[in-house]
């Protein structure tokens, strides 16, 4: 065990440096039908934030067709689908654990929700990420962040961090994409959480975002309904879990704490999908799992309205840390 242990955090003491890669979160395709939602009829714009690719199912070991840039991604994530699951929501309510680490030059690691639609097709996809991230390249730092990105109407190609185009419009005076989320859990110890939620105002059409650190979420921020048009076409996907990114000449970066599912892994907790009248629901069944690389990371389950995803990355020993 302690050489396991010493092994882990040798794989964590990294050089903090700054990073090229784009924030690139990889899900599956998905369409769905929704209703009651949606009306019835400067030196970081050179990162670009490329959108989804298809996912083989959960358990297929594979490597991003992205990676033809020379940048690896990874992803461990539950999806909600309509079409499977046949209820009608409109957003999505969770509690994380954040957790903070060096990384190297060209490293990233996230834990975010994903709310996209695929109606413009494989090269085209819309919506925004809500969540926390390490990424050295956005920020100079290896501090965890609080961190908005979305591709719509009016945002370059590629897409945009937090604030760096208009678009995700601040209330108040709290907590702004970007902005340091500290201090982040102690692995072994105590643990910090935010509470975020994603969901869409019947009245204004607006994407409302919540926010709460070691405390219930408060109306922080939105997405005006006219960055994401197609999202009232009715094609509209929720995803949510872990994400890293790397060079192909790189060892991977951990995910969540580093841990492999189990009693040390980052978790998921009270579960909530919103409904088109604001009410919440607790997740009362499993969701489709997605690994693309469980060898290296993974997701398990959701029981009791929480699961818990991560890993060390693909350490070239290849030692599995559950503990």
């Amino acid at each position: 065990m302690l050489d396991i242990t010493i092994k882990f955090w040798s794989h964590f003491k990294m050089e903090k440096s700054y990073q090229k890669t784009a924030l690139c979160f990889v899900l599956i395709l998905a369409s769905a039908t929704i209703g009651g939602c949606f009306p019835s009829n400067k030196e970081v714009k050179n990162h670009t934030i490329p959108w989804p690719l298809q996912i083989h199912p959960a358990n297929g070991e594979q490597v991003s067709p992205q990676a033809a840039t020379n940048y690896i991604h990874h992803f461990a994530v539950q999806l909600w689908d309509r079409k499977l699951d046949g209820k009608n929501y409109c957003g999505l309510e969770v509690m994380m654990d954040v957790y903070g680490f060096y990384l190297e030059h060209e490293q990233h690691s996230s834990a975010a929700i994903w709310i996209y639609d695929r109606y413009g097709g494989k090269s085209s996809v819309t919506g925004f990420i809500l969540g926390w991230h390490v990424n050295p390249t956005l920020y100079k730092d290896s501090d965890t962040h609080f961190v908005t990105s979305w591709t719509g109407n009016g945002s370059p190609p590629e897409g945009c961090y937090n604030s760096e185009c208009p678009g995700y419009v601040r209330i108040g005076s709290s907590i702004s994409p970007g902005d340091v989320i500290s201090p982040a859990s102690d692995i072994m110890g105590k643990k910090q959480y935010v509470t975020i939620r994603a969901s869409k105002d019947k009245s204004s059409g607006d994407w409302q975002v919540y926010y709460g650190f070691n405390a219930p979420a408060q109306l922080v921020g939105y997405f005006p309904k006219s960055l994401f048009p197609r999202l009232e076409k009715n094609q509209f996907g929720i995803a949510f879990g872990g994400f890293t990114s790397h060079m192909d000449t790189q060892e991977s970066p951990p995910m969540g704490s580093g841990f492999f599912p189990g009693r040390s892994a980052a978790s998921f907790y009270d579960i909530k999908f919103v409904d088109a009248e604001g009410s919440t629901h607790s997740v009362d069944k499993v969701l489709l799992l997605r690994e693309s690389s469980p060898t290296c990371y993974r997701i398990s389950t959701i029981a009791s309205g929480g699961f818990s995803y991560g890993g060390p990355g693909c350490l070239k020993s290849k030692t599995n840390i559950v503990l």
